[in-house]
Order: C-alpha cells, then sequence, then structure tokens
C-alpha cells in the first residue's frame, strides 16, 4: 500500500490520496523557456504561468538570489536544470518539495535510459 493511500485509510479522507502528486503541472523547456513537453495533473494553475518562469529565473539570476523555488504571484516554480533542459514543476499548494524534486531527477533519469545508448554519455 502506498503512502498516500495509507494516509487516506488512516485518516479516511480521499483528498490524501489525492495529493499524492504534489505538483500541479510539469514542463520541460528549453534554454529560451519554450515548452517541448508539458503534463496539466490537477488543472488548478494555468498553463499560461510558465511564461512566468524564464523571466523570474533572469531576474533572480542578476540579482544573485537564485534558489531552486520560484515565486510568482500564487504559483510556485520547483525547477531543475539538466543538460540544456529546464525541467519546471508548478503548484499552488504548499507541495512536498522533496517528493517534486525527486521526481523530477526521476525524470531526468528516465529520459536518459530512454534516449541514450549503452555507455553514450550527455
Amino acid at each position: 500500500m502506498g503512502a498516500a493511500a495509507h494516509l487516506a485509510q488512516v485518516t479516511g479522507k480521499e483528498e490524501a490520496a489525492a495529493g499524492a502528486m504534489s505538483a500541479s503541472a510539469v514542463f520541460i523547456l528549453d534554454l529560451k523557456g519554450k515548452p517541448l513537453i508539458s503534463r496539466n495533473y490537477k488543472g488548478d494553475v494555468s498553463m499560461g504561468e510558465i511564461e512566468h518562469f524564464m523571466g523570474l529565473l533572469l531576474q533572480k539570476e542578476e540579482e544573485g538570489a537564485l534558489a531552486p523555488l520560484l515565486t510568482h504571484g500564487q504559483v510556485h516554480f520547483l525547477w531543475i536544470k539538466h543538460a540544456n533542459l529546464y525541467l519546471v514543476a508548478t503548484t499552488k499548494k504548499n507541495a512536498n518539495a522533496s517528493l517534486v524534486f525527486s521526481f523530477l531527477y526521476k525524470v531526468v533519469e528516465v529520459f536518459l535510459g530512454l534516449f541514450l545508448a549503452d555507455g553514450e554519455r550527455l
């Protein structure tokens, strides 16, 4: 039994099971911020919110205050960079950041396994 299902059983709340995916949406962006792949899981964050990410990232970088969590209004961007791609998760709620970052790094690991031949490096 998964942690979310166990929590739902113990608390009797179905929203605990629904909270298993902490991110509202996940995006893979190129270096210019253009979405290459996206998936909206919850629908509570507009897909257009990602347009604010690159401007916010560049602003924070110039200020020397770059962090793996950026906020624009009520939307939080949790992001990682791998090679020439940004993997970004969005949420409006108090998401489990550790779970979201684990998911983003696992996406990188899976894609590398799928797209690179044995012994090939990026």
